[in-house]
């Protein structure tokens, strides 16, 4: 298939949410916690989230269509019903997502890969997205942000302190280890070369 064609396919077989507001609940049958999984990437987090809480009802949610697809597809040659993707603009989709009080937890795996000025705007983490996963969130539910990007780390920390509804895990922010045991692909990369990695928790009040 030409390049043209796989593009194609990506875009329109790509898993999405449905139109309007919709139920996280429905997405995955079985009484399992909710827990998202944004920014999967290629897919390394799902798998081993999976394998380590098999009666979670996992969402991933991942904005580029051709990684959506193609995980997707694993996770169908495995047969894992408890997870569910969602290929799109986390901000976009979970504002329209019910019920709230629904999410036990959150991972966002090394989000805003962007460094100039006029790409602020293309951040997934900011005032949008903490407000719609403070609703979704169910208290005392955990937030997990990580990110291998030093003046990042610093940036989502203020955001953090600065948004009501949320309490850092310490008083730094930091975590020193991936508190839900399922790494990213670019999470276990970093860890192979020795690179640092900034992890911050949080709870949701």
């Amino acid at each position: 298939m030409s390049d043209s064609g796989l593009r194609w396919r990506y875009r329109e077989e790509a898993p999405r949410a449905p139109e309007g507001r919709f139920s996280l609940e429905e997405l995955i049958e079985g009484p399992g916690p909710i827990e998202l999984d944004i920014g999967f990437g290629r897919g390394l987090s799902l798998f081993e989230r999976t394998a380590v809480s098999p009666g979670s009802r996992i969402i991933g949610i991942e904005v580029k269509t051709k990684l959506a697809y193609k995980v997707n597809g694993r996770l169908q040659k495995h047969d894992l019903q408890n997870v569910a993707i969602l290929c799109g603009d986390a901000r976009e989709i979970l504002k329209r997502a019910e019920p709230a009080g629904s999410v036990q937890q959150v991972a966002l795996h090394f989000p805003d890969p962007w460094w100039k000025k006029r790409h602020d705007k293309r951040r997934v983490i900011g005032e949008a997205l903490l407000t719609e996963l403070h609703r979704l969130m169910k208290p005392s539910g955990a937030l997990f942000i990580q990110t291998d990007v030093e003046h990042r780390a610093e940036q989502y920390v203020g955001q953090l302190q600065d948004t009501a509804g949320f309490t850092l895990a310490s008083d730094t922010g930091y975590v020193d280890a991936n508190p839900f045991n399922a790494r990213s692909n670019r999470e276990k990369r970093a860890i192979e070369d020795g690179l640092p990695v900034w992890r911050i928790l949080a709870t949701r009040d």
